[in-house]
């Protein structure tokens, strides 16, 4: 295992590569068509609560809260649509999430009692150029249990969402506000990862990308609480890339405040070579001058497992960076920055 670090690290317009090798044992979005699916509900009031009750498995109704598992939603005029459990259970499941005139936001949240699972096929826009969906996940008053949202199902389904927003500000304790997109995703405006404030027990938010191209037109802002780390993790089957929507952008990976946050890329396979993710987003900024963009707090690259890969384009500015290995001949760790 190797591992680097550096207070005031910034590695651009030169090429280095860290490769960090363990041996142990041998070692051998389909937009354009699901805008056209059938809408179940349609909300455009002012808040409702997806399947209020419990999911209905048979009939449908046409009050969202007696929605069937699975069932598909559009948000229009602005509206709110809450996710979030009742006392029978905490599991929840929207097929297709559709964008509809004005936009709208879903709320995804647990409750003083019972976490959440909640689960989405997809995001899309609706077509007419309407805005996208905002994404919220914890950050609800009397919200205490850990929130968990799946997008992209087991088939790997593509999002496409406005504002995202992962807040584990409301839970107190030994929890987490996670988020996982099992496709490609596209995000229009602002991400932000905030972790919970418990000083005593962790309670963490984490962003995790499994699909292949992740596109950020917004700043990445990772936001570390006295009680929990937030986490920007790349774990893909595939290689991967996360970059700017358009290249030309000046957006970021970045700090909430000096020292905060981390980035990991945890994409290696057993026996086998890692597969690769490409960043094409700066990570972090070293500027005095500028108070709102900082070093990130820890880079992480691969692990004792399975190793990782990594190239990096832009620049990074970290307060550490770790490159580990696994432990077979193949599970290298390695780090390339450009």
């Amino acid at each position: 295992m190797l591992c680097l670090s550096s207070k005031k690290s910034l590695l651009s317009g030169v090429s280095a590569v860290v490769l960090a090798t363990t041996v142990g044992v041998s070692a051998v979005g389909v937009s354009g068509a699901l805008a056209q699916t059938v809408v179940d509900y349609e909300y455009s009031g002012a808040g409702e609560v997806w399947a209020g009750g419990t999911e209905r498995t048979t009939t449908n109704s046409t009050n969202i809260r007696e929605a069937r598992a699975g069932d598909n939603l559009k948000i229009s005029s602005g509206a709110d649509v809450g996710v979030n459990p009742s006392t029978r259970s905490g599991r929840r499941s929207i097929g297709v999430l559709q964008s509809g005139a004005g936009g709208g936001r879903l709320i995804v949240s647990s409750s003083a009692t019972i976490g959440v699972n909640a689960t989405v096929g997809t995001i899309i826009k609706g077509p007419g150029g309407v805005p996208a969906i905002n994404l919220e996940i914890g950050g609800v008053s009397g919200q205490t249990r850990p929130t968990t949202l799946i997008v992209g199902g087991n088939t790997g389904e593509s999002a496409t969402v406005n504002h995202l927003t992962l807040d584990a500000s409301r839970v107190p304790r030994n929890g987490s506000v996670t988020t996982t997109f099992n496709g490609d995703l596209t995000v229009e405006g602002a991400t932000r990862i905030k972790a919970g404030n418990n000083s005593t027990s962790p309670v963490n938010a984490i962003l995790e990308l499994k699909g292949a191209e992740n596109k950020f037109a917004g700043d990445i802002t990772l936001d570390d609480q006295a009680g929990g780390n937030a986490y920007l993790t790349l774990s893909g089957s595939g290689d991967q890339t996360i970059g700017r929507v358009a290249n030309n952008g000046t957006n970021r990976i970045k700090s909430a405040s000096d020292g905060e946050g981390t980035v990991q890329v945890l994409n290696g396979r057993d026996g086998l070579a890692p597969n690769r993710a490409e960043f094409d987003i700066q990570i972090g900024h070293d500027d005095a001058t500028d108070a709102n963009d900082k070093r990130l707090k820890q880079l992480t690259v691969g692990d004792t497992g399975k190793g990782g890969s990594a190239l990096f384009n832009k620049e990074v500015h970290v307060d550490a960076i770790d490159v580990i290995g696994g432990n077979g001949v193949l599970e290298h760790g390695r780090a390339e920055f450009k």
